[in-house]
C-alpha cells in the first residue's frame, strides 16, 4: 500500500524536474509565476540576460524584481487584465529601459495553468529579445522608404532625361557597356531616318544595315572613353546611304554603374555639315582675298611707277612753263599790259596747281603702294604750330578772319617726318581758309593727351551736309563754293593727308553738324611713329 501512495509524489517530482530540465535548457528567458505573481523559478538565461542572481529573484513579486525595473505597465496590463481572462496570450510586445540592460523590446508569451503544485494557477512566462531584431526591422523600414523615394526621384529623373532627351534638337543616344543603344531621341530618329524598332538594342555599328560602322568612331569609343571619361569636339566625317556625306561633332559622357550596367556611355551629335562648307569657303575666301590683295599691291606699285615716270615726263615742261611765266611776270622782256599781265598770273597759277597737283597724285600712289618713307626727326610742335599760322596770315589777312591759335604751353616735340606733318597742318588750315566767308573766324588748337598730340582746326564756315561726311575723304571730292575757285584746291589735299597722318600711326577725324554750323578736323599723332593696326 505504501507504495502506490508514493508513487504519484515521484512521479510528481519526475516531472518537475523534467519541466525544470526543460526550463533551463532553452534559450528563451523563462519565469515561472504563482498566482500572487510571485517567482517561483526562473531559467538560467533569464539570469544570464537580466544579469540578475537567483536570491533576488525567486520568491520576490515580479515587479519588484532588479529594484522594482519590472513594474512596468504594460506587464501589469498584460497579467492583471488580459491573462484573467484569456489563459493563452502570444506575441505581446513590452518595451523598457532597464538600469543594468539598457533599453529592450521583448515578446511575451504567456500561459495560465490551473491546479497545478496545489495552487489555483500557475502563469509560465516566455520572455524572446527582439531588440535587435526591431533596429534591424526599423532600418530595413527605413531603407525601404528611402529606396522608394530613391526609386520615385529615379523614375522621375528618368522621365525628366528622357523628356530633356525628346526635347533637345541635337541627335542624343546612349549606349550601354556593351555599346548596345538603350535610348535616343526623337530628334535621331528624325535626323538619321531610322525607326527605334530597328535601333534600341542594336549595337551601335550594326545600325542603319553597318552604315555606323566608322573607324573614327570606333576609336572614340573603344579607345579614347575607357581612358577619359568626358570628350568634347570630336569630328566624325562620314558618308550615309540614307542622308548622304555629313561632318559630325560628338561630345561623349562616360557614366560609371548606371542602370544595372558597369558604364553608360552619353553621345551628343551636331551635324556641322553647312557649317564646315561655310568655313571652308570663308578660308577660301580669305586665300582669294590675300591673292587679290597681294595683285592689288603689284598694282598700285606699277601704278606708282607708272606715276613717278609720267609726273617726271611732265614736270619738265611744266617747269619751264612755270619759270617763264614768272620772267615775264617779272618784266624781264618788257613792260606788259594789263591784259598780258592778267595772262601771265593765270598760266603762273595754273602752273603752280598743275604741278601742286602732280606731287600730291604721286605721294598718294606712294602711299596706297607702301613705298612712301618717312624721313623721321624730332619736331618742336609748338614752333611748328605758329610757323604755319604765319604762312597763312596774308590769306587770312585778305578775307579779314579772325584767326585763334591756342597751343598748349607743355606741347612736347614728336617724332615724326617734318615735311609731311606741315605740309598736313598748312592743307587743312588752308581749308579752312578757303571755306570760310569773309570776316569769319577759325582758329588751331594744340595739346597733349596721353602718349599723343591733339591738333584740332576748325572754323565757322560753310560746314559739310551729313549726306557728304562719308566723301570727302574720297579722291577729287569738292563742293564750289561762292568762297572759292575751283583752282584754289586740288580735290587730294584732304585724303593725302588722312594718309600721311594715319602713315605716323596716328588718325585724322572730321565733324560737322551741318551746312552753314562750320566744320572741325581733329588730329592726333603719337610722340613717336608707331604700326598702323
Amino acid at each position: 500500500m505504501m507504495f502506490w501512495r508514493r508513487t504519484p509524489r515521484i512521479a510528481q517530482r519526475s516531472l518537475r524536474e523534467y519541466a525544470e530540465s526543460i526550463i533551463n535548457t532553452v534559450r528563451e528567458s523563462l519565469l515561472v509565476l504563482d498566482q500572487d505573481l510571485r517567482v517561483v523559478t526562473a531559467s538560467r538565461s533569464f539570469y544570464e540576460f537580466f544579469q540578475v542572481a537567483p536570491e533576488e529573484t525567486v520568491g520576490q513579486l515580479i515587479y519588484d524584481l532588479g529594484n522594482k525595473q519590472w513594474d512596468i505597465p504594460r506587464l501589469r496590463e498584460l497579467l492583471e487584465t488580459i491573462l484573467p481572462q484569456e489563459a493563452t496570450f502570444d506575441g505581446y510586445e513590452v518595451e523598457h529601459d532597464f538600469a543594468t540592460i539598457g533599453k529592450r523590446t521583448m515578446l511575451l508569451n504567456a500561459r495560465q495553468i490551473q491546479r497545478v503544485l496545489g495552487k489555483e494557477r500557475i502563469i509560465l512566462l516566455a520572455i524572446e529579445d527582439i531588440t535587435e531584431r526591431k533596429e534591424i526591422e526599423a532600418g530595413l523600414e527605413r531603407t525601404r522608404r528611402e529606396l522608394e523615394i530613391i526609386k520615385r526621384a529615379a523614375d522621375e529623373a528618368s522621365e525628366f532625361a528622357e523628356s530633356v532627351i525628346n526635347t533637345v534638337r541635337e541627335p542624343l543616344i546612349s549606349l550601354d557597356q556593351d555599346l548596345r543603344v538603350v535610348t535616343v531621341s526623337r530628334s535621331f530618329y528624325e535626323f538619321f531616318k531610322v525607326r527605334p524598332e530597328e535601333t534600341v538594342g542594336q549595337l551601335i555599328y550594326d545600325l542603319g544595315n553597318k552604315q555606323w560602322d566608322i573607324p573614327r568612331l570606333r576609336e572614340l569609343l573603344e579607345t579614347i572613353l575607357p581612358q577619359k571619361t568626358t570628350f568634347d569636339g570630336y569630328e566624325v566625317e562620314h558618308d550615309f546611304a540614307t542622308i548622304g556625306k555629313r561632318t559630325m561633332l560628338l561630345n561623349a559622357r562616360q557614366i560609371q554603374r548606371v542602370l544595372g550596367k558597369e558604364r553608360i556611355i552619353l553621345l551628343a551629335i551636331e551635324d556641322i555639315t553647312e557649317r564646315s562648307e561655310i568655313e571652308d569657303g570663308l578660308e577660301k575666301a580669305h586665300e582669294e582675298l590675300k591673292e587679290l590683295a597681294s595683285e592689288l599691291k603689284r598694282v598700285a606699285q606699277v601704278k606708282s611707277e607708272f606715276l613717278a615716270n609720267m609726273s617726271h615726263e611732265l614736270r619738265t615742261p611744266l617747269n619751264s612753263i612755270i619759270g617763264f611765266s614768272e620772267l615775264l611776270s617779272d618784266e624781264a622782256f618788257g613792260p606788259l599790259n594789263a591784259k598780258q599781265k592778267t595772262y601771265v598770273n593765270n598760266v603762273l597759277t595754273s602752273g603752280k596747281h598743275l604741278l601742286l597737283l602732280i606731287n600730291q597724285i604721286l605721294d598718294m600712289a606712294k602711299v596706297e603702294a607702301g613705298r612712301m618713307t618717312l624721313q623721321l626727326s624730332r619736331i618742336p610742335m609748338r614752333s611748328l604750330a605758329c610757323e604755319i599760322s604765319e604762312l597763312l596770315a596774308d590769306m587770312v589777312s585778305k578775307k579779314m578772319l579772325h584767326f585763334t591759335l591756342e597751343v598748349a604751353e607743355d606741347l612736347p616735340s614728336i617724332e615724326a617726318d617734318e615735311l609731311k606733318v606741315r605740309e598736313v597742318l598748312y592743307n587743312l588750315l588752308s581749308n579752312a581758309v578757303k571755306f570760310t566767308p569773309e570776316g569769319g573766324q577759325i582758329g588751331m588748337r594744340a595739346k597733349k593727351a596721353d602718349s599723343e598730340i591733339e591738333i584740332v582746326i576748325w572754323d565757322k564756315g560753310i560746314g559739310i551736309a551729313p549726306e557728304n561726311l562719308d566723301k570727302i575723304f574720297e579722291g577729287f571730292f569738292r563742293v564750289d563754293t561762292p568762297y572759292s575757285r575751283l583752282t584754289e584746291g586740288t580735290g587730294l589735299g584732304l585724303p593725302l593727308s588722312k594718309k600721311l597722318v594715319e602713315l605716323h600711326g596716328g588718325s585724322l577725324s572730321v565733324e560737322s553738324s551741318g551746312l552753314g554750323k562750320g566744320a572741325s578736323v581733329r588730329v592726333r599723332l603719337p610722340l613717336t611713329p608707331r604700326e598702323r593696326g
